[in-house]
């Protein structure tokens, strides 16, 4: 690890939204985080994308893509 407060990462996976991005991550408590979550917002929806600590030790930090929650609001006719 260095002095610096943070790293870089790369998200790998799975479309264009988030798809080999490049972030600045804080170290958590002197280490890499196990998990990165990013919220994305499309018109009523928001999707949380969720990505783990892959195998590297060289910046940019990959991190694999494992999964995704859509949450919209419920269309209920009155």
């Amino acid at each position: 690890m260095t002095d610096n407060p943070t790293y870089k990462a790369e998200l790998i996976g799975p479309t264009t939204l988030g798809n080999n991005e490049i972030i600045e991550l804080p170290f958590i408590d002197g280490a890499y985080q196990d998990l990165v979550e990013l919220s994305f917002e499309a018109g009523d929806t928001t999707s949380v994308r969720t990505w783990a600590l892959g195998e590297g030790t060289v910046e940019p930090i990959p991190y694999n893509f494992v999964g995704e929650i859509d949450s919209a609001p419920p269309s209920v006719e009155n």
